[in-house]
Protein backbone atom coordinates (compact mmCIF):
# COMPACT_ATOMS: atom_id res chain seq x y z
CA UNK A 1 0.00 0.00 0.00
CA UNK A 2 1.46 3.40 -1.14
CA UNK A 3 1.57 6.17 1.67
CA UNK A 4 1.69 9.97 1.83
CA UNK A 5 2.68 12.39 4.04
CA UNK A 6 1.14 15.06 5.38
CA UNK A 7 1.52 18.52 7.32
CA UNK A 8 -1.60 19.24 10.18
CA UNK A 9 -1.40 21.65 12.99
CA UNK A 10 -0.87 20.51 16.32
CA UNK A 11 -4.76 21.68 17.00
CA UNK A 12 -5.55 19.57 14.02
CA UNK A 13 -3.17 16.35 15.29
CA UNK A 14 -4.91 16.57 19.39
CA UNK A 15 -8.81 16.45 17.44
CA UNK A 16 -7.47 13.46 15.05
CA UNK A 17 -6.03 11.46 17.90
CA UNK A 18 -9.42 12.25 20.26
CA UNK A 19 -10.76 9.92 17.85
CA UNK A 20 -8.25 7.17 17.55
CA UNK A 21 -8.65 4.07 20.05
CA UNK A 22 -5.86 1.91 20.68
CA UNK A 23 -4.29 -0.48 18.01
CA UNK A 24 -6.08 1.49 15.36
CA UNK A 25 -3.80 3.24 12.80
CA UNK A 26 -4.68 7.45 11.73
CA UNK A 27 -5.48 6.08 8.56
CA UNK A 28 -8.57 4.05 9.94
CA UNK A 29 -9.98 6.74 11.81
CA UNK A 30 -9.35 9.67 8.92
CA UNK A 31 -11.37 6.75 6.88
CA UNK A 32 -14.33 5.84 9.15
CA UNK A 33 -14.79 9.57 9.55
CA UNK A 34 -14.36 10.44 5.95
CA UNK A 35 -15.30 7.66 4.00
CA UNK A 36 -18.76 7.12 5.23
CA UNK A 37 -21.40 6.23 2.86
CA UNK A 38 -24.31 8.38 1.17
CA UNK A 39 -27.84 7.26 2.34
CA UNK A 40 -28.67 6.58 -1.17
CA UNK A 41 -26.13 3.86 -0.52
CA UNK A 42 -28.22 1.80 1.64
CA UNK A 43 -31.72 2.45 -0.19
CA UNK A 44 -33.11 -1.25 -0.85
CA UNK A 45 -30.59 -2.68 1.86
CA UNK A 46 -34.09 -3.97 3.99
CA UNK A 47 -36.42 -5.37 1.12
CA UNK A 48 -35.55 -8.62 1.36
CA UNK A 49 -36.73 -8.85 5.08
CA UNK A 50 -39.36 -12.01 5.97
CA UNK A 51 -42.32 -9.96 7.36
CA UNK A 52 -42.31 -11.57 10.27
CA UNK A 53 -38.96 -9.98 10.95
CA UNK A 54 -39.93 -6.83 9.84
CA UNK A 55 -42.78 -6.74 12.32
CA UNK A 56 -40.18 -8.03 15.49
CA UNK A 57 -37.93 -4.72 14.21
CA UNK A 58 -40.83 -2.39 14.41
CA UNK A 59 -41.60 -3.57 17.11
CA UNK A 60 -38.18 -3.44 18.45
CA UNK A 61 -38.28 0.40 17.35
CA UNK A 62 -41.58 1.90 18.65
CA UNK A 63 -40.46 0.52 22.34
CA UNK A 64 -36.96 2.09 22.05
CA UNK A 65 -38.82 5.08 21.23
CA UNK A 66 -41.49 4.54 23.77
CA UNK A 67 -38.54 4.19 26.25
CA UNK A 68 -36.82 7.65 25.28
CA UNK A 69 -40.36 9.57 25.34
CA UNK A 70 -41.12 8.68 29.01
CA UNK A 71 -37.02 9.18 29.86
CA UNK A 72 -37.30 12.76 28.58
CA UNK A 73 -40.56 13.48 29.68
CA UNK A 74 -38.98 12.74 33.25
CA UNK A 75 -36.05 15.27 32.48
CA UNK A 76 -38.23 17.83 31.37
CA UNK A 77 -40.33 16.87 34.73
CA UNK A 78 -37.34 17.83 36.66
CA UNK A 79 -36.70 21.06 35.33
CA UNK A 80 -39.85 22.34 36.17
CA UNK A 81 -39.43 21.60 39.69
Amino acid sequence: MATKNIAITEDAYKLLARHKIHGKSFSEVIKEHFGKRSLLDYAGIWENIPEKKWKVIESNISKAGKGISESLKKRIGALHK
